[in-house]
């Protein structure tokens, strides 16, 4: 968990910092907050902290100078330097480079004891962590347990979400991995946090594999949809490398009770795109057209036993002949039963899908010139692709 080095200093007041240069890196993520005299234990920094330092290791400016770049190039959040005890001045060079590379400098006065800057700075952290972890938590419980209400309303209560405000699910799915796929995850899931915090007053974001689920409170569908296109937006200049991500938007529900349910649509959704009936990055469950209805089937037995009754037979005959009839009709079907189409785009004869096509009646038992005849077995692989 991290917090923007501004908001985490508006929330500690107390935490004494005069700001010198760098301003425009204030939006920089905080995780801790170090004291680190020297830059030869920089290698033991993880990026994202808030540097303290007397500087009792520092033999001059130029030795200042090198601190504050090596520090910079860790990735560090900014550095606090303590003056009027080792360091009596800042040199110009030290603040225009903090200046030209958007990186916080801050002076503590003299008189400050760096007790009274970490404890509370770290203490806010650790809130800010608990805090999230137990809002995910709780969500997490809403969309595995629904039915046990005391698992997560008494916790998203303390913590001022409304049980009968509307929630909608948005889960957002990265592929090809540019690094360990933790460490993306995790980073993306700031990203997405930082730009939810901005733009929705309550909202929780937690990462699995993966994928990131981020919970949102929005009062119509178009509120949503802007969310929605923000977070596709932010999470696409997140990219690194050959990385793509792939968005499913779940219905907004009616209380917070029923959240599991734009869960699972927000699942199937992906599910779809994973196998190529989706095109868009981002998907809502409102533009699923027919999908939708199937989605909104509680029974998952009753979407089954249909999809095994309608398509079992063609399947089986597939598997024990090694052919390809199921994939051929779903072609014929897609093309709205033009033989021509389907053997274009599957590059064999017409005749070879006239035969294939004929076959397959036979093993169903259909007459496939029927309409009524296609829609089943269209809604047949409707719900294949769902499976």
């Amino acid at each position: 968990m991290a917090l923007e080095l501004r908001e985490l200093l508006d929330g500690c007041p107390d935490a004494r910092l005069d700001l010198l240069a760098g301003s425009d890196g204030l939006t920089h993520r905080v995780t801790w907050v170090h004291v680190l005299e020297s830059t030869m234990l920089s290698d033991y920094l993880g990026g994202d902290e808030l540097i303290l330092t007397t500087g009792v290791a520092l033999g001059g400016d130029d030795d200042l100078m090198s601190y504050v770049r090596t520090l910079y190039a860790r990735d560090a959040a900014g550095v606090a330097l303590d003056t009027g005890h080792y360091i009596d001045h800042i040199p110009e060079e030290v603040t225009t480079f903090c200046d030209e590379h958007a990186f916080p400098l801050f002076a503590i006065p003299k008189d400050v004891p760096f007790e009274s800057i970490a404890r509370p700075l770290c203490r806010r952290l650790i809130d800010e962590e608990t805090k999230d972890r137990m809002i995910g938590n709780a969500f997490r419980n809403a969309i595995s347990y629904p039915d046990r209400q005391e698992l997560y309303i008494p916790a998203l209560s303390e913590f001022h979400f409304e049980i009968e405000w509307r929630y909608a699910v948005i889960i957002i799915r990265l592929d090809d991995f540019a690094d360990d796929p933790y460490k993306r995850i995790d980073a993306m899931s700031e990203t997405v946090r930082k730009y939810l915090r901005r733009r929705v007053r309550f909202s929780a974001t937690y990462g699995e594999w993966e994928r990131i689920v981020a919970v949102v409170h929005c009062t119509s569908p178009e509120e949503l949809r802007d969310v929605g296109r923000g977070v596709l937006e932010t999470t696409q200049r997140a990219l690194r490398g050959k990385e793509t991500v792939s968005i499913g938007v779940g219905k907004l529900t009616q209380s917070i009770r029923c959240i599991c349910k734009s869960h699972r649509q927000a699942e199937s959704i992906l599910k779809l795109q994973s196998r190529g009936k989706l095109d868009d990055r981002i998907n809502f469950f409102d533009d699923l057209g027919a999908y939708r209805v199937l989605l909104g089937v509680e029974d998952p037995e009753i979407s089954q036993e249909y999809y095994r009754q309608v398509l079992g037979p063609l399947l089986e005959y597939d598997k024990e002949n090694g052919t390809d009839l199921t994939d051929v009709l779903r072609g014929y079907l897609d093309h709205n039963g033009s033989v021509r189409d389907t053997a274009a785009d599957l590059f064999v004869h017409r005749n070879t899908v006239n035969y294939k096509i004929a076959k397959a009646g036979d093993v169903l038992g259909m007459d496939l010139s029927r309409l009524k005849n296609r829609m089943q077995l269209m809604l047949g692989y409707m719900l294949m692709d769902m499976m």
